[in-house]
């Protein structure tokens, strides 16, 4: 009898310190995402901030009709663009609001997405500005499209 309580005894503590192991490798990795994550925080945030202070940086704002304000601040010098928009109306669960870079001859790619929750969003736009002249706003489904297709709310000229 005693060797099966000795028996059993050794088999739970053997159990509690695999899920103590198991235990101590979740949060290690949560501690390793936490800091990854801090990181990249950091990075889009020093990115964010160099556009907004970069010595060629112009500031457009437009009002596309809905109550929405959209400010961009481009940086030729540094090929980026920040982007914020105020006030959007809230979108349906599977919709979000789409920017899109726009080439002088009219051509759209995506630039990001904003979320379709309404209040203000503010955005460092993906890819490089190249040749575009304007920002645009789109609704798109979740998760964007290749294309726009709606619309645009409206178009934020970039300055030279």
């Amino acid at each position: 009898m005693l060797d099966t309580v000795l028996a059993a005894s050794l088999a739970a503590a053997v159990a509690l310190g695999g899920i103590a192991l198991w235990q101590h490798s979740r949060a290690e990795d949560a501690r390793a995402g936490a800091a990854l994550a801090e990181e990249r925080a950091r990075g889009y945030g020093s990115a964010f901030a160099d556009v907004l202070t970069a010595s060629d940086a112009t500031l457009r704002t437009e009002r596309p009709g809905d109550g929405t304000a959209v400010a961009v601040v481009a940086s030729r010098g540094q090929d980026r663009e920040a982007s914020t928009a105020g006030g959007p109306p809230a979108l349906t669960d599977d919709r979000v609001y789409e920017l899109w870079y726009a080439a002088e001859a009219g051509g759209l790619r995506p630039a990001g997405l904003l979320p379709g929750t309404g209040g203000a969003a503010t955005r460092l736009l993906e890819g490089p500005l190249g040749d575009a002249v304007a920002v645009g706003i789109t609704v798109e489904p979740a998760g964007g499209s290749a294309q726009p297709t709606t619309e645009p709310l409206g178009l934020v000229p970039i300055g030279a």
